[in-house]
């Protein structure tokens, strides 16, 4: 059976150029102004459109808007003049005379000359010893500053503490038995439920959260034992934490 295919087949093939079509041409005439176009509305009112209806302004070509017709240009400024402050009088011109007639037969360079040879140096100022100086032996006046500040500072810290202390002795008073009996008695209770909490635990402690559980459990009797023994057979003094 054939497949249909052929060395043949990749020959190119000779390109046939399309047809071109005649040119469009309108069926309306060209010389209409788009302006008087109905588009399907054949009632037209005079003042239902936008603008004046057309045809019936006509531009002219000889008055057209010209350059600065609207806005007029402002008046030139007169011209600035400012007068230049003279410091010094001017010097006189080369073909001018000297004023009055005055010549001086004075040679500027040899006597600047002369007066630098005899002039004697400067006299420098020697500096002051420091045993000259006013303030010598006496304390500067930052020390007194700081010394004042720190005599400020610990005034203010013994005054916070003579506060403390009043506060404090004012909130201790000593326990009465009846108060103490009453909370003895209340951590032996609290100590015998966290007892029976502990005895009913598992032997096999290979859960993280039982092995927790019993070290709180340890740790709470432990601080209750050190309590009880602390309230037995010692005079206990209450500090009221609310007034210190």
């Amino acid at each position: 059976m054939q497949s249909g295919e052929s060395i043949y087949n990749l020959i190119p093939q000779p390109v046939v150029a399309p047809e071109r079509p005649p040119m469009h041409r309108s069926k309306y005439p060209g010389d209409v102004d788009p302006a008087t176009f109905e588009f399907g509305d054949r009632v037209r009112k005079g003042t239902g459109t936008f603008g004046r209806s057309p045809g019936t302004i006509k531009p002219k070509t000889d008055a057209f808007l010209k350059r600065t017709s609207v806005d007029k240009l402002p008046s030139p400024a007169s011209t600035m003049t400012r007068t230049k402050v003279k410091k010094l009088p001017p010097v006189p011109k080369r073909d001018e005379a000297p004023a009055m007639g005055l010549v001086s037969d004075k040679n500027f360079v040899k006597t600047n000359a002369l007066e630098a040879m005899l002039a004697k140096p400067p006299k420098k100022e020697a500096p002051l010893l420091a045993t000259q100086k006013k303030d010598y032996g006496k304390v500067p006046k930052y020390l007194h500053t700081i010394k004042s500040q720190i005599a400020a500072e610990k005034e203010m810290i013994a005054e916070f503490q003579r506060q403390q202390e009043e506060a404090a002795t004012q909130s201790i008073r000593p326990m009465s038995e009846d108060e103490r009996d009453e909370l003895l008695y209340d951590m032996k209770v609290k100590w015998g439920k966290l007892n029976e909490a502990y005895g009913k635990l598992s032997f096999t402690l290979d859960v993280p959260s039982h092995m927790r559980r019993k070290e709180e459990l340890e740790a709470e009797m432990t601080q209750l034992e050190k309590d009880i023994k602390t309230l037995q057979g010692r005079q206990v003094v209450v500090v009221d934490e609310r007034r210190v």
